[in-house]
């Protein structure tokens, strides 16, 4: 019988011990979040003060993107010039063209499709069949805040190119 009020002591000390290090965790992340301009400065302002009417701000980024229009429209930006967004722009693209100098979307909206594929070349094979033809278009768009008509184009697209259709029995012929 006395193994088993062991058992149950050590089960009790691991769930307080689990308890523990996400409290602490998650006060941490809160801390670290707040640092960096992703909270209002107080953990737990929500819990402390009563509910007020919303306030509506628009949140500007770098080189005036609004990201929140951005969020209305269904886009997640991690920053101000987050160029991932662009259909066709992955991780790795990003980082090769930040390693080229090009992070902002207005940089994107101004290059040819000749220069991009040149950079695109640099990298290597792996880059092979990414295609540029509407990464200015995308990138012009989300420079100027035209969120709506972004996700109108990208909803047309697909990894960059724009969908095509299938050919009419007569074109099979």
């Amino acid at each position: 019988m006395s193994a088993f009020f062991c058992c149950i002591w050590w089960f009790l000390l691991g769930l307080l011990l689990g308890w523990l290090l996400n409290w602490l965790l998650s006060n941490w992340l809160r801390k670290d979040s707040d640092d960096h301009g992703g909270g209002s400065g107080t953990a737990h302002a929500a819990y402390s003060a009563p509910a007020a009417a919303p306030v509506v701000r628009t949140v500007m980024g770098a080189g005036g993107i609004d990201i929140a229009a951005a969020a209305a429209a269904g886009f997640s930006i991690k920053g101000a010039d987050d160029i991932i967004i662009i259909e066709g722009i992955g991780p790795k693209i990003k980082e090769l063209f930040n390693a080229h100098g090009v992070s902002t979307f207005e940089q994107v909206s101004k290059m040819s499709i000749a220069q991009m594929s040149e950079i695109l070349d640099k990298g290597g094979p792996r880059f092979k069949l990414a295609n540029p033809g509407s990464w200015a278009e995308q990138a012009r768009l989300a420079s100027t805040n035209q969120w709506g008509a972004l996700k109108k184009l990208q909803d047309e697209l697909y990894a960059g190119v724009a969908a095509v259709a299938d050919p009419s029995p007569d074109d099979k012929a």
